[in-house]
Formats: structure tokens, C-alpha cells, sequence
């Protein structure tokens, strides 16, 4: 139950003795939906579920071997906090974040939580496999989000920035908010400026896989050519499959070889099998 609401030292505190009533997800990070200024705002607690070895040993694999930020609550704090304001000076909608409000409770430590607006509005997965609403209406949606998506990506290669990668980004994560696309999730990220491009043409690889698994067959059967009618950057579109398909690393190369060809590779809504049928739609509409 909410315990009150005060000022300390000229800042916002928000008290609870059991955040349990108000929890909305958990998924290794725990999710509140918690009362906030007569409204309700979001309180994200980075992976109060994991235990200091869960963390320690994923956070090898996720630094040392794949290059990403690890699993420390505060490092996963300081990373999101950095992207939502980045993304925000670049013009993209993210939740506000509240930085002059603490919030005590149980489970919550200091620097390993993060305050953010709620905002109730449908994800863009949602909008395309929604089959009460025309389907020419959500492939404009689409095609209004492929430009967005592509200026993002534009910025990012720019300015060498993998901050602006949705390394954990699909659909799933971008919602719809009036005529603009609000974008979350943003907590981890690569690290490495060298290898933005490729991280880049992983991105959308992972988008299209992503609701290739999920869309109804009037959306799977036309996403990936209206992605290649609508994406301005037709140069980035033709490297991305080359990240699945043809590695620039011939050990990373090697590997996928032998992953695409076992079960799991060979489904028909694999990353190999979109990365083909990407760059077979790229090769017919040229």
C-alpha cells in the first residue's frame, strides 16, 4: 500500500510498504504501475528477481563475449537513463522519466530503479495484427514508421552512436501515441562505436523476424516488400542480410553456417530464412 507522498530537502519522495499490490510485469526486471500526481507512472526495478551470481555470470557473457552493457541493476539504470535522453534530443518519443522524485520501498534500491510516465496506448505490433482494422490503413502506419525507423538508423551511423540501437527493439516496443511512435525498452545496448553499422543491420533483421512469428498471413505475406517499398535507405536494406547470411567475420560466418542448417535455422520464419527472403524481395523490387 502507497505509505505517502513528501518533500525532503526540496525533493518529491514517494513511499510504499508493499509495491506487490501495484505490480504489472515481471520479466527478470520488475514493472509497478504505481499512483503518481493523481495519475499513474511507471517504476521499473532492474532485475530485482536475479541474484548478485545470476547477474555476475550474465553480465560475462553480455560484456565480455557479445560486447553488450551487463546486468547490474545500476549500470542498466545509468544506460536507460542516458538513452531516453538521447533519443529525446534526436525528436524521438520516449516515456517522460522522472529524475527529481525518489521512491522507498521494499526491493528498491537507491540508483537501481528508474520512474517513468504511463502512457495507455496500443503497441505497434498490436495496430498491424489487429484484422478488424483495414489492411491498407496499417501498412500506412507502417510505411510512416519505416521513415522514422530509418532516420533513427541514419543518426545513429552519423554520429557512430550505439546508444540509438533498439538492441532489445521489435515491435512489441514501439507504441502508438496519436500520429507519433513512442519507443521503450531502451536499458540495453552495445557498446562498441566500431561496429554500429552491423548492429544496425541486425536491428532490422530482428524487427521483421519478430512479427513474421506473430502477424496474421495478410501482414506476413506483404511485410517484407512493403519494408523494402518504404525504407529510404535501400543501400542499408541490402547489408542486412549479410549480417545472418555472409558474417564480415569468418569465424562468426562459420558458425551461422552450421546454425542454419540444423531444425531450429531451418524454419521457414528463422533469421536465416528472413534474411533470404529479404534479400530476395530487395533483388525483385530493384
Amino acid at each position: 500500500m502507497q505509505a505517502g507522498e513528501k518533500q525532503v530537502g526540496g525533493r518529491e519522495v514517494i513511499q510504499f510498504d508493499d509495491l506487490n499490490p501495484y505490480l504489472l510485469l515481471k520479466n527478470g526486471n520488475y514493472l509497478y504501475k504505481i499512483p503518481f500526481r493523481g495519475g499513474w507512472a511507471v517504476l521499473k526495478v532492474y532485475y530485482g528477481s536475479r541474484s548478485n551470481w545470476v547477474r555476475l555470470t550474465k553480465s560475462f557473457n553480455n560484456v565480455v563475449l557479445l560486447g553488450q552493457t551487463s546486468y547490474f541493476p545500476q549500470t542498466r539504470r545509468r544506460v536507460e537513463r542516458e538513452c531516453l535522453e538521447l533519443w529525446d534530443k534526436h525528436g524521438f518519443k520516449v516515456f517522460d522519466w522522472y529524475d527529481d522524485v525518489d521512491v522507498i520501498a521494499p526491493n528498491c534500491p537507491p540508483n537501481g530503479y528508474l520512474l517513468c510516465g504511463h502512457v495507455d496506448a496500443p503497441t505497434l505490433e498490436d495496430h498491424l495484427v489487429d484484422e478488424s482494422i483495414d489492411i491498407e490503413t496499417r501498412f500506412e502506419t507502417y510505411h510512416r514508421f519505416l521513415k522514422e525507423w530509418c532516420r533513427r538508423h541514419d543518426i545513429a551511423e552519423r554520429e557512430n552512436e550505439p546508444r540509438l540501437m533498439h538492441e532489445n527493439g521489435d515491435f512489441g516496443h514501439v507504441m502508438l501515441v496519436g500520429d507519433d511512435f513512442l519507443w521503450f525498452d531502451l536499458e540495453m545496448v552495445y557498446r562498441s562505436r566500431r561496429r554500429v553499422a552491423e548492429f544496425l543491420w541486425h536491428e532490422i533483421i530482428q524487427y521483421l523476424w519478430y512479427i513474421l512469428r506473430k502477424a496474421p498471413e495478410s501482414v506476413k505475406s506483404r511485410i517484407v516488400e512493403e519494408t523494402v517499398a518504404g525504407y529510404p535507405n535501400r543501400e542499408r536494406l541490402k547489408r542486412a542480410p549479410d549480417y545472418f547470411l555472409k558474417h564480415p567475420r569468418l569465424l562468426m560466418r562459420f558458425g551461422r553456417k552450421l546454425d542454419s542448417m540444423k531444425k531450429k535455422g531451418r524454419k521457414p520464419t528463422s533469421k536465416y530464412n528472413v534474411s533470404r527472403r529479404l534479400r530476395e524481395a530487395i533483388h525483385s523490387i530493384s
